[in-house]
């Protein structure tokens, strides 16, 4: 007769002590709150504005040239895809309807996504929308209008 053999493990006792989490630890820690008991001018606290307003439009322009590098890069690589050039796919693109212009991105998406990060079929066909008819839909140049205009009243 076959005797059972006790397979468990040995239960040690050990004390687990749950290590913080990044966002607790954060959430917990007292926060100091220093107030600005010196007075700034109005001329000061322009200049600080001005500051952060020409951070944000520095941010935005750069935003714009990396989607502006990306569309290209993108269409380049349709065209590679379809073994077209440039001007042939734009005209192409162009003359297509709506239900063809997404297979042919669903497909090329398909085959090109191995090799970089996925996009959706409707990302990559408003990209190439956006570089073929070229299009700024991320309104940077009313965004630099209004820190013109911003930038005008306050004297600057």
């Amino acid at each position: 007769m076959i005797s059972a053999i006790n397979l468990r493990l040995p239960i040690h006792s050990f004390r687990f002590q749950p290590s913080p989490s990044p966002t607790l630890s954060r959430n917990r820690m007292p926060r100091q709150i220093t107030y600005c008991r010196k007075k700034l001018s109005d001329a000061d606290l322009a200049s600080d504005l001005a500051t952060e307003v020409a951070k944000i439009n520095t941010n935005l322009i750069q935003r714009e040239e990396a989607m502006k590098k990306s569309r290209e890069f993108l269409f380049t690589e349709l065209c590679e895809f379809l073994g077209l050039k440039s001007e042939e796919t734009k005209r192409k693109w162009m003359k297509m309807e709506e239900e063809a212009k997404l297979r042919l991105v669903k497909e090329f998406v398909s085959e090109w996504g191995f090799n970089f990060q996925p996009l959706s079929g409707r990302c990559v066909k408003e990209m190439v929308e956006e570089y073929v008819n070229g299009e700024n839909l991320y309104g940077i140049s009313s965004a630099s209008s209004f820190i013109s205009s911003l930038k005008k009243t306050m004297g600057l």
